[in-house]
């Protein structure tokens, strides 16, 4: 009789199709890994950042933009959009390049301003001021805020300066200890009596009998006891 032989052995089956699949999975991890980076503002390519931005509903986007501006707008898109129409949406989307906004509504006006108007002031402080710049500022704004309103816009350039102050205090002390000594102790009281004395005495002299008249003699005590 010929010995019996196994159709196959499972462990080396095993091994074998774990080192077919392995490639193929590292590449499927490593695809997973970069489509997660892909739509993340902070990791994504940036040739690929028209891409995502557009894929975030960014409704403004120039190419001349500096990276950081950017990926600050993709980041900031969903936030924007939740508030689209408000002042606060005006002022977050001027906010990522660097300038200083001021909204006033016609009620807070002095005197008031026309109803349902605002004015925007907004401040510039690191680049001059041109036809372009203003263009870009007045788009921003159309794009985000409420259509029913119309507004006055006001360019002007800012100047800021920060003030240093440093200072700095030193403080020693100087302590001598010296060993016990049982010294003799002194005590100095001073003592303060003052006493008062009053007296009164009340005299009543009266003339001889064989001198005075009976009626005086009549009222006069003659006890002897004064």
């Amino acid at each position: 009789m010929s010995d019996s032989k196994p159709v196959h052995r499972g462990t080396e089956l095993i091994e074998q199709i774990q080192a077919t699949q392995s490639p193929i999975f590292t590449v499927l991890n490593e695809a997973a890994n970069c489509l997660e980076t892909l739509w993340q503002p902070e990791t994504c390519p940036s040739e690929l950042l028209p891409w995502l931005a557009w894929s975030q509903s960014v409704t403004q986007w120039d190419e001349q933009w500096p990276e950081p501006i950017k990926r600050q707008i993709i980041a900031q898109s969903y936030e924007q959009h939740k508030h689209l129409g408000t002042r606060f949406a005006i002022i977050n989307a001027l906010a990522p390049f660097g300038y200083d906004t001021r909204i006033t509504e016609w009620f807070e006006q002095v005197p008031k301003g026309p109803a349902g108007t605002i004015a925007i002031d907004v401040a510039v402080s690191d680049r001059g001021l041109n036809e372009a710049l203003y263009q870009q500022i007045f788009q921003t704004i159309s794009a985000n805020k409420r259509h029913s309103i119309q507004f006055n816009l006001s360019l002007s350039l800012l100047s800021t300066a920060k003030i240093q102050m440093a200072s700095a205090a030193l403080f020693g002390a100087s302590v001598t200890v010296y060993p016990y000594y049982a010294s003799e102790i002194v005590s100095n009281t001073r003592m303060r009596l003052v006493v008062a004395s009053q007296s009164c005495s009340y005299t009543n002299i009266y003339p001889r009998s064989s001198y005075a008249p009976t009626t005086i003699l009549d009222h006069a005590d003659t006890s002897g006891s004064r």
